[in-house]
């Protein structure tokens, strides 16, 4: 009988180790679970700026890998007269690139920083030699919304660099942007296409019209 028991007591401590391999198992696999999926999480899109067509030599690149693109995958397209459009609006591109570069060279490098309404133009600053100095909402999207920190932290910024614009999307509110330059005083609120086109005479109902436009208002809104 105590032989018996104790074989009994064994197959329990076996069977309780097992149960608790098993637990182990499972919490370990669950845990790699849950790493992954933070991984997963933590790389959507985070970080990623979208806003690459405020740079037309990027916008010509872009145009360039579509053709190719087209070519590649599509059947019983004109691959001449695809090529010769694309060549077409390239030259045009390039121009626009040399146009707003022309445009912007009146402004002085003391004055070249941008406040605007969201993370839109980061692409632009790069390429024409401008600093983002600030954002009146510091994410790539307008659906998030401004602390009163945010604000607080811009208007020492814009009194510091002596800002004399904030830039806003004429696509969305600039009520932000307006109580920002109240806060200030003597700041104007300048409005760019950047989410969307606009109506013809707009100065923003093509690409190219629009980065023209928003080259002209920035030049004019920070040219000494």
């Amino acid at each position: 009988d105590e032989e018996h028991s104790d074989e009994e007591h064994s197959d329990e401590e076996h069977s309780d180790e097992e149960h608790s391999d098993e637990e182990h198992s499972d919490e370990e696999h669950s845990d790699e679970e849950h790493s992954d999926e933070e991984h997963d999480h933590g790389h959507d899109h985070e970080g990623v700026d979208p806003h690459f067509f405020t740079d037309p030599a990027r916008m010509a690149v872009a145009a360039e890998g579509i053709v190719d693109f087209l070519i590649d995958t599509v059947d019983g397209v004109d691959e001449a007269a695809l090529q010769e459009n694309a060549a077409s609006y390239l030259a045009e591109l390039e121009a626009a690139d040399v146009s707003v570069a022309a445009t912007l060279e009146t402004i002085s490098p003391d004055r070249r920083v941008l406040i605007t309404n969201h993370e839109v133009f980061g692409y632009f600053a790069e390429r024409y030699g401008f600093e983002v100095v600030g954002t009146i909402i510091p994410s790539g999207t307008t659906a998030d919304a401004a602390s009163a920190e945010t604000l607080a932290e811009l208007v020492e910024i814009i009194e510091d660099e002596g800002v004399p614009a904030v830039f806003a999307d004429i696509s969305s509110s600039d009520q932000l942007a307006q109580t920002l330059s109240q806060e200030v005083g003597d700041v104007a609120v300048v409005e760019l296409f950047s989410e969307s086109l606009g109506p013809d005479g707009s100065g923003g109902a093509t690409y190219l019209e629009m980065i023209q436009t928003n080259a002209d208002r920035v030049a004019a809104a920070l040219a000494a």
